[in-house]
């Protein structure tokens, strides 16, 4: 893998950040400006915690223990995690992968490699003074760290040479940035295994095939809001299509609650399976092998690396699954993935229906804000309110599939071939 040199550190939901440095190389102080404090575990913190001392060397078995138990509980519940230690031996950053491997997460590398004299110089404004013997291994360490690092599996390396690069790097957490954020896009409501309806809109849009997937001679790409499968008849073809334009760079998509159950099914995870799901499950488990092992991992890979918002034009267009607040936006926690997975949900009705707040009417008159471009509630005619637009037209209820064009502001739907779920308010 080639060293990352962008400006932008785009960190995918559910991921492990390893930090990779000596001491005194400007980690936890990174760490702290862009992470919040229950996302990051430190090793220091862990051997404070074990013997309130984060010095005493002592205790650093059993700190570790506790640094790896933590590690694997946040990501078993798919909380993204900071894991701040100097990781420069390949056994150390192996035990992190392995967790990272056991449940299904992403792992990404942040190596801070700075020059030895700058980290004296910031070794020497800390309070607590690391031995110069101790910095000169660490040195060591990282020149050996950064001859193996792009064989050890990690996802992402971003490599930190200079204060500058460490100060000038972006990270949009559970957000993604394209290389080209700029469109024409076709924003996509939820397509639910509607792939008749699916394959009409495209070709209404101008797309092409290219295989299994579909291009658009000038350039557009799709942008799926999310609840790919479930309900329709052809969630296993859809996925096919969906998937393939985004490996060929003519789609993306956002995580919707649909997705994520089904990634959960698919790490094995207990959910509960209802009719939506048994289908799309009945259509995975009727191919044949290996085709069937093939898809299985090809999605699984597809949906733990999906974003739970877009950033799009700039930042002018949000498109998320089911809502997001403005000052949500570039920001990522679990209470922020739930909102972009389920929208405001204010409780439950006596059927277990969840009653939603209506977000959009709350959100503040300010004088820019970007147009945010949704799905997951039905609506029967798309309108905008307040620079928010719902797309879910309920295709799989017997409604139409829409896409909304962007920027030339234009709404193209395709009627449902016929009903294939009950549609239950609420």
């Amino acid at each position: 893998m080639a060293e990352e040199r962008e400006a932008v550190l785009r960190i995918p939901p559910s991921a492990l950040i390893v930090l990779v440095g000596p001491a005194a190389s400007g980690k936890s102080s990174w760490a702290a400006r862009h992470f919040e404090p229950s996302q990051i575990v430190s090793s220091d913190t862990c051997r404070a915690m074990i013997a309130d001392d984060e010095s005493d060397q002592l205790a650093s078995h059993d700190a570790f223990r506790l640094f790896h138990f933590i590690i694997g509980e946040r990501l078993k519940r798919g909380l993204m995690t900071v894991a701040d230690s100097t990781a420069l031996q390949s056994t150390a950053r192996a035990d992190l992968l392995k967790v990272a491997t056991q449940y299904h997460r992403p792992a990404i590398a942040v190596v801070f490699a700075i020059t030895p004299d700058l980290q004296t110089d910031w070794n020497m404004r800390r309070n607590r003074h690391v031995p110069t013997p101790i910095l000169a291994k660490h040195q060591q360490a990282l020149r050996q760290a950064l001859a193996v690092l792009c064989d050890e599996g990690f996802q992402q390396i971003i490599i930190l040479r200079s204060p500058e690069e460490i100060r000038q790097l972006q990270v949009r957490i559970g957000a993604y940035l394209p290389e080209n954020d700029r469109g024409p896009f076709d924003i996509i409501g939820d397509v639910h295994g509607c792939h008749v309806e699916l394959i009409a809109l495209l070709e209404r849009l101008g797309y092409r095939p290219r295989g299994v997937g579909w291009y658009h001679p000038q350039g557009r790409r799709a942008v799926f809001v999310g609840d790919i499968s479930d309900r329709g008849p052809a969630s296993v073809p859809v996925w096919s299509v969906v998937m393939t334009m985004a490996e060929q760079g003519n789609a993306l998509m956002v995580a919707g609650n649909h997705d994520n159950k089904l990634m959960r099914w698919l790490m094995g995870r207990p959910v509960r399976i209802g009719r939506g799901l048994q289908g799309t499950i009945s259509e995975i488990e009727s191919l044949a092998e290996p085709e069937q092992q093939f898809f299985r991992e090809r999605l699984l890979n597809f949906l733990r690396l999906i974003p739970g918002y877009l950033l799009l034009d700039s930042g002018r267009l949000v498109v998320t699954h089911a809502g997001i607040r403005d000052e949500m936006i570039g920001r990522w926690d679990r209470h922020i993935a739930s909102f972009c997975l389920y929208g405001d949900v204010a409780g439950y009705d006596h059927e277990g229906l969840p009653i939603r707040r209506n977000w959009p009417l709350e959100r503040p008159p300010v004088e820019t804000r970007p147009l945010i471009v949704y799905g997951h509630v039905v609506v029967e005619h798309p309108t905008p309110t307040n620079d928010t637009l719902a797309i879910d037209t309920g295709c799989c209820f017997g409604g139409a599939l829409t896409a909304y064009r962007y920027p030339e502001d234009e709404l193209v739907s395709i009627s449902a071939t016929r009903v294939y779920a009950e549609l239950r308010t609420g």
